[in-house]
């Protein structure tokens, strides 16, 4: 694979990224089945929150993307969920599976269908740095209070359905283990982990909030 091609998926993809979350109650047959590096196709809108607080179900997906729309902005009442929407068709790469006593964390990377043979055979040393954020930000979070306003019947309307299959637990897309034949671009972007057309990610917050790194802002 052209080096230039994967340079252009993780410039594409990794800039201006930003981690949004989405807590439900699922069947833990449907979470044993998620596998690290699998690629999954999510056919619905996907419902997401840039709350990420206390954890009152067994499940988290936390998403990292740099698609996913503010809706806050054309309904102000929607404000309280700070609530986005990746639209649909969408694809995504598991990166990690964690799990903290009953509850799991499942860490999706957001990115374009024409990436899609990229991030089905390739790692990178980026991936693996979101994922030891995701894993300490999940340790720290766990020990927090529930976001109350996401307990409220609307939202746990519109997210309780799993990502990337169906209700009754089948998989929209035949599983993808990228394990096989993998090739690690690590010298594609810079050690510090920036790419090119980075634009300052972080979660959605108060536009005075005070600057930080690309990293600490993400899962900050």
């Amino acid at each position: 694979m052209e080096h230039k091609k994967i340079e252009e998926a993780y410039n594409e993809t990794f800039g201006g990224l930003t981690m949004f979350y989405r807590d439900c109650e699922l069947n833990p047959d449907y979470i044993s089945k998620y596998r690290i590096n699998q690629i999954l196709l999510e056919r619905r809108f996907t419902d997401v929150s840039g709350f990420a607080e206390g954890l009152s179900t067994n499940l988290r997906y936390a998403i990292a993307s740099n698609k996913a729309k503010d809706l806050t902005q054309i309904n102000p009442a929607v404000r309280k969920y700070r609530f986005h929407i990746i639209s649909a068709p969408s694809n995504y790469k598991v990166l990690d599976i964690y799990k903290i006593g009953t509850q799991t964390q499942i860490l999706l990377l957001h990115f374009d269908e024409k990436f899609k043979s990229i991030f089905s055979g390739t790692t990178s040393n980026i991936e693996e740095k979101v994922i030891g954020m995701g894993r300490d930000s999940f340790d720290k979070k766990i020990q927090m209070s529930p976001n109350a306003a996401l307990h409220e019947n609307e939202w746990k309307d519109r997210t309780q359905f799993p990502i990337g299959m169906s209700d009754d637990g089948h998989f929209f897309l035949a599983s993808t283990d990228t394990t096989k034949n993998e090739e690690k671009p690590e010298n594609i972007i810079p050690k510090k982990e920036t790419p090119k057309n980075d634009v300052s990610p972080q979660e959605p917050s108060n536009p005075t909030e005070e600057k930080k790194s690309f990293w600490k802002r993400l899962f900050s």
